[in-house]
């Protein structure tokens, strides 16, 4: 029986997703794009293909001992276009020598944002990109206690054509802006993705 889950820029085979499992990377990896010219995506992402029309949620919950500039681990949802590949990124990610939780988006370019990690927590959280009743997709986390908090709402979702191509599933990148070379690895439990 084929997979249900395929792979972009992975050096060793898919691990089982339905249960715990972990995903490495080597150093000078990423998802990013910053005006005028980066363009950066490069990361091993592990991933569920589906459309816009039937997709409604994926979490997962990551940790690992971030501890490098930029070391980074989470859920990604990729949107395939002939125009332009966006993406939205969603997990733990190190600046200002520590971890916090991060979510970027990019249509044209990426744009980012950093909240605390839930009392408790130093380097673990669940994340979910959820689509809601009113056709906008939002990005939400949770803390180990079940703490909630609102991330970003995506308004340009919306506007997407109905079957527009998506991946959706982990990833995990180390950029290693100082020259790092080790690899890094970052547990993950409880991925799903529900669809129509």
């Amino acid at each position: 029986m084929a997979s249900k889950y395929n792979s972009v820029h992975i050096d060793r085979p898919i691990p089982n997703l339905d249960a715990a499992f972990e995903l490495s990377c080597a150093a000078g990896t990423d998802i990013w794009d910053k005006a005028p010219s980066t363009h950066t995506f490069n990361a091993p992402i592990v991933y569920q293909r589906t459309t816009k029309e039937q997709f409604m949620s994926s979490r997962l919950t990551v940790s690992a001992d971030f501890k490098d500039r930029f070391d980074q681990a989470g859920l990604c949802l990729v949107i395939k276009s002939a125009d332009r590949t966006r993406w939205i990124k969603t997990g733990i990610e190190v600046e200002f020598d520590v971890p916090w939780v991060s979510t970027v988006v990019k249509d044209e370019w990426a744009d980012w944002s950093l909240r605390d990690l839930f009392d408790g927590s130093k380097k673990q959280v669940t994340v979910e990109i959820r689509k809601e009743d009113d056709g906008d997709l939002w990005v939400h986390a949770f803390g180990p206690d079940g703490r909630h908090a609102a991330l970003r709402q995506i308004t340009w979702w919306s506007a997407l054509p109905d079957d527009i191509e998506l991946w959706v599933g982990p990833y995990v990148a180390k950029p290693a802006p100082n020259g790092e070379t080790e690899r890094f690895t970052a547990h993950f439990d409880g991925f799903e993705v529900k669809t129509l």
